[in-house]
């Protein structure tokens, strides 16, 4: 988990509340295709205007910018075969509570019901759900993956994964990873990463907030459908901290081992991030000699063939999903066109910049 590109709202100290579809989109809009001296009439009018009336006029740019994003993707994922081939949607979300009258909206969840019509969905559009050890098999063999499969897995190991979420993937057969921080299974208080103000309050079924228990896992992993990841032991900033990091992972995994019989188990970084230095390369590499079978971060796309698996994305998964914008995210569209987006952003820019060295 992390401060992400998604657009939800964090379980975790650094996240941002964008909306998942347009992460890392908030960009500057320059139009391709004009002559030197229409840009040059188009930035000077820009320049002379009063700073509301830009204001206005940006505010309206985005919104345009994010209704294409939100949309196109899945107008055209519905038109055409899947953009991507041979890359892997790993899902992520942590809670899967219910929302409570007259207190804030749960941080990064997804309601029960939308999360039941989102995997149902899924499933009912064609889509294939795989456990992410599966995933790993086929990549340790240098096997493609087929179009139309998706991964799903859980950050911080709530108890609602169980009594909310459970219920649904179990009904769809679907498969999960769960990434638990071994120091607070089996606690009855909130977990210290957790900033929710809804946390304790009168009210709000401590589900919502508690973590898992043993037997809560115990029994979800007999049933066969749910793996448990480690997710560090105390989930704490692990920033240019490779030797504790080695030392939180020794600790959780011997968690796994003595009380599931869990070996070599995966791993997702808490917060996640690459460039804000969660999941840089030295952590990547006390994971990797730390024994993991894996190191997911939070980097919000498709997984691409040849990834190293220490390393690989995630895509956020939104109470704002529908299982069509999951689908479409799946298919590679969402990927496709911020990256188009980015790239026509810096071809204009570098542009415009040009033309003012020229001036």
């Amino acid at each position: 988990m992390t401060p992400s590109d998604t657009t939800n709202a964090a379980t975790e100290m650094p996240k941002t509340t964008n909306p998942p579809d347009t992460a890392n989109t908030a960009e500057t809009v320059s139009k391709p295709g004009r002559t030197v001296g229409a840009e040059e009439t188009d930035t000077a009018r820009s320049a002379s205007c009063p700073p509301s009336r830009r204001t206005a006029l940006a505010a309206r740019v985005e919104t345009a910018r994010q209704a294409i994003i939100a949309r196109a993707p899945v107008v055209l994922s519905r038109l055409f075969p899947p953009r991507a081939t041979g890359t892997l949607a790993i899902l992520m979300y942590h809670r899967v509570t219910d929302e409570v009258p007259e207190v804030e909206c749960p941080t990064s969840n997804v309601t029960p019901e939308q999360f039941r019509r989102q995997m149902a969905g899924l499933v009912e559009l064609g889509y294939r759900p795989w456990p992410l050890r599966r995933a790993l098999e086929y990549h340790r063999q240098a096997k493609a993956i087929p179009p139309k499969v998706f991964v799903v897995t859980f950050d911080d190991g709530y108890a609602n994964n169980y009594t909310r979420a459970y219920p649904v993937l179990r009904e769809h057969g679907i498969a999960a990873t769960i990434f638990v921080p071994t120091a607070y299974l089996d606690s009855p208080k909130p977990m210290p990463f957790d900033l929710w103000s809804g946390v304790g309050r009168e009210g709000v079924d401590p589900d919502a907030w508690r973590p898992l228990t043993t037997e809560e896992c115990r029994e979800m992993l007999g049933e066969g459908l749910i793996d448990l990841g480690v997710h560090t032991h105390t989930h704490t900033d692990l920033r240019g901290r490779p030797e504790l990091l080695l030392d939180e992972l020794a600790t959780s995994a011997g968690v796994l081992r003595d009380r599931f019989g869990i070996e070599h188990p995966t791993f997702a970084f808490p917060f996640g991030k690459v460039s804000t230095g969660f999941a840089a390369p030295e952590l990547m590499a006390s994971a990797r000699q730390a024994g993991m079978a894996c190191a997911l971060t939070t980097e919000n796309r498709l997984v691409q063939p040849g990834d190293d698996p220490f390393g690989w994305s995630r895509l956020t998964a939104a109470e704002t999903d529908t299982a069509r914008t999951l689908a479409a995210k799946i298919d590679g569209w969402y990927d496709f066109l911020r990256d188009g987006w980015r790239r026509l952003r810096r071809r204009t820019t570098g542009n415009s910049a040009s033309d003012v060295t020229k001036r």
